[in-house]
Parts: structure tokens; sequence; C-alpha cells
């Protein structure tokens, strides 16, 4: 059978001496792996298309009762400009390829938004700060995976929480009169706040030109980080936020 789809190269490697097996990210196929026979090969169409990152439209052939998908064609349709020419914004979008390949369970049924998020993270010009581009779309994912942080309204009362706390292992926010001691609570204050709904709702263009200061973004990272190891399974940072 003959499959059709688009989606984005999360990593390769080499399959043999002259093959290269890639894991893709599909909007209708999910996380799979495909092998591009004699991909290796200076002269083979495939060159330049299958690189981590590359938003790419696939067929392959899949059989039933195999776990083996094989390239027919591929063709680039977005090679991101993002991290070219900064280190920074390069590993930013490497750990973004490493989230997505921990988070995403292969052959499960994925929402196509995750895939366009992510490729729209990976599109972002080099410009804003690359950690706080990534929190944005870490939060977005989140949003995606139906585990976004709740940061509008205090759990008990429904006052603003901005200067009350977060409780990770719950996912919710306590004002300053409701807070009290969560493991691994996450101080919050007006700017946090605001941030974190940002994240969710603006593009990254518009979250590259917030200023925002280290505090803030310190207990974003932690709210962020203690929410992903509570509520998504497999979570680890990211080798490549070591880059940053």
């Amino acid at each position: 059978m003959l499959i059709k789809d688009s989606g984005l190269v999360l990593s390769t490697s080499r399959s043999g001496e002259t093959s290269l097996s890639f894991v893709f990210l599909g909007r209708e196929s999910g996380k799979i792996r495909i092998l591009a026979k004699g991909a290796i090969g200076p002269r083979h169409p495939t060159r330049g298309a299958i690189e981590p990152g590359n938003e790419i439209e696939v067929l392959f052939y899949q059989r039933e009762g195999f776990a083996t998908r094989y390239l027919k064609e591929v063709s680039l349709i977005v090679s991101p400009c993002a991290g070219r020419e900064s280190l920074p914004h390069l590993a930013a979008g490497l750990a973004a390829l490493e989230l997505l390949d921990q988070v995403c369970v292969p052959g499960a049924s994925l929402d196509a938004a995750i895939v366009d998020t992510a490729a729209a993270f990976l599109s972002v010009p080099r410009s804003g700060d690359p950690l706080l581009l990534f929190l944005a779309f870490e939060i977005k994912l989140l949003d995606a995976l139906g585990v976004s942080p709740d940061t509008m309204n205090c759990v008990r009362c429904g006052a603003d929480p901005g200067e009350g706390s977060y409780s990770p292992r719950d996912g919710v926010s306590f004002c300053a009169e409701h807070r009290g001691a969560f493991p691994d609570a996450v101080r919050l204050t007006p700017e946090v706040v605001a941030v974190a709904a940002g994240c969710v709702s603006e593009p990254f263009p518009d979250i590259a030109a917030r200023e925002v200061s280290r505090a803030a973004r310190k207990e974003l990272g932690r709210l962020v980080h203690w929410t992903y190891t509570y509520h998504v399974q497999g979570y680890h940072l990211p080798r490549s936020l070591n880059l940053i």
C-alpha cells in the first residue's frame, strides 16, 4: 500500500552501507520510521531532503503486518532557517526535535496541530531569546497534548494567581491567599503569569519580540519542566539544551 503524508524529520541514522533510516512525524501517520534504500549515495534524489528539522512530503510503501516502511518519493517543503547561523537557536531547534521524539508514541494517532506547531517553531527567524522560544514551544506542545498548565485563575476562588503559586503535580494555580506547600511548587508573579499566557496564545514571532526578565524565565522554566515531569511519560531534559 502506498501512503502519502507530510511532516517533520525528527532524526536520521545509517542503515547498512548505503541506506538511511529516519524517524518521521507525519500529520496523518504519527511517529514512524521509514527506510530510504540507497539514500547515502551522492546522487540519490533524496539527498538534502532527509535532514533533522526539515518539513517534507513523503510517499512510502507499507505492508500490512510489517513494521518496516520503504520510501518511494520525498520532496522538501521547508528547510528551517532558524539556527543556521546561531548555535543557541540551532540547539533550541534540536531540543524541540528531541522532545517530540520523546513524547510522541510510535504508531499512535497524533493531533496534526503538534506537527504544525513544531514546524512554526523551527521556521522562526534567528531573533529573540532561544530559551524563551523553546519554553513557548514546550507550553504549546503541552496544550496540544491536553495538559496545559493552568496559570489563569486560582483553583480555589478564581482570583488572579499573580502573587501565588503553581502546583505542577496538579497542573493548577493558587492565589496568594490560598497557596500552600506543594511538591515542586513554582512561585508565580504577574510577569510569569502573563508570559505563560502569551506562550499559549501568541505566535512565535510575537514571543520572540518579548522582553522577559531572567527571574521570570527561570520560574517559567521550572513550571514547564515539572509539568512535563509529572504529566508526560518518558520526559527528560533534551540534551541539546546544554548548548544554549
